[in-house]
């Protein structure tokens, strides 16, 4: 969000940083006017607010130009501001440059207001006979501004640092992407292949003709989806279904896919590309492949409140693989939720009565 009030980008570094100390000390000589005009009026001083407010500024003249050049240094040598040691000898030599002067500045002030002349001599007879909790005060007010500038510094430095971190992690977690989109559609293409050269093979060219034609499709989804972040479930489950298609012709009626709740769906819930297919063929593969019947592949969409659960389930065949699941496809999508979701999205693989099962929990908003 843009702040309401900005200087000018034109101006120089040493005229805005002086602009912003003035404000800031402008605002603290008006509650200091503010705290004894009261007071000042109960003992007959009839000087108005502003005037006392004025007074006040006169005073800490000095200390504003002191804090903008300490402000100034600080962003010239930000290594000054790396260690304890540094930021301990800095203190101290600031308040013992800036203390006698800030101390100088206010008794010639002071000689103003008791009608002397603003000399070095009466300066400095004012200066040794003064209150010495006044001496105190612009201690305190030193090292308050001291305090300000570094704590404000050190606190951008450490945002920076944040940020820079957070773009390094983003950079990494997107070659991670990257590596395992490149990793799933070398995959996906291997076993797409292999299902239209089993077509070649049994010498029926039409239908693999057909099948090379359905697999431009699919890599054209493939790779438009491979440049994207996020596409709409819907747009998954598409895919999904031009994916049956190309096994069907090779599967033939024997490829029985149930698909409930896509009217879900509906609603645009949107996840990493590429996620819902390897499923489907994760389950495919250890059932059409593990026998002669015909298959039972189950899609189920479920939402529970603020939760997309998706179940893809198929029988276990006493010929399956004995790692049936595991493979590279579910552990790349495995890896895309916790780059995608972190801890808010699951992957769960189980056999439950008689079924391999694997369920895949997702949040309905992606932020």
């Amino acid at each position: 969000m843009k702040p309401p009030l900005t200087l000018p980008s034109s101006w120089p570094l040493w005229l805005r940083l002086l602009a912003i100390h003035f404000g800031l000390w402008t605002l603290l000589c008006a509650v200091a006017g503010l705290t004894t005009y009261g007071d000042a009026a109960h003992h007959g001083d009839t000087r108005s607010y502003w005037q006392m407010t004025f007074g006040w500024w006169c005073g800490y003249a000095v200390m504003i130009v002191q804090s903008a050049l300490l402000h100034l240094v600080y962003l010239r040598r930000p290594q000054w501001l790396v260690t304890t040691g540094r930021l301990v000898a800095g203190y101290a030599l600031f308040v013992a440059l800036c203390w006698p002067v800030a101390m100088l500045g206010l008794a010639l002030r002071r000689c103003v207001k008791l009608d002397l002349a603003p000399t070095l001599p009466n300066a400095w007879h004012y200066w040794i006979s003064m209150d010495k909790f006044e001496w105190f005060v612009v201690f305190v007010l030193l090292t308050m501004a001291y305090g300000a500038v570094v704590a404000r510094l050190l606190w951008r430095a450490h945002r920076r640092h944040a940020d820079e971190l957070a773009q390094a992690r983003l950079s990494l977690e997107r070659q991670r992407l990257a590596a395992l989109r490149g990793q799933l559609e070398p995959h996906f293409m291997f076993n797409t292949l292999s299902a239209i050269s089993a077509m070649v093979r049994t010498d029926d060219k039409p239908l693999a003709l057909d099948g090379l034609e359905r697999l431009g499709d699919l890599l054209q989804y493939a790779l438009t989806s491979s440049e994207r972040d996020w596409v709409g479930m819907d747009e998954e489950l598409a895919f999904v279904h031009h994916y049956l298609d190309l096994q069907g012709l090779r599967f033939g009626p024997r490829l029985r896919v149930r698909i409930d709740g896509a009217h879900l769906l509906d609603d645009g819930i949107e996840c990493p590309p590429m996620l819902l297919q390897p499923l489907v063929e994760n389950a495919l593969r250890h059932d059409l492949e593990c026998h002669e019947d015909d298959s039972d592949i189950a899609v189920t969409f479920a939402r529970t409140a603020d939760r997309l659960t998706i179940d893809v389930s198929n029988p276990i065949s006493p010929h399956a693989a004995p790692q049936a699941g595991l493979g590279i496809g579910l552990r790349g999508i495995e890896a895309r939720l916790r780059l995608a979701y972190g801890e808010r999205a699951s992957l769960v693989t189980a056999r439950t009565d008689g079924r391999f099962v694997a369920r895949l929990s997702l949040p309905w908003a992606a932020a």
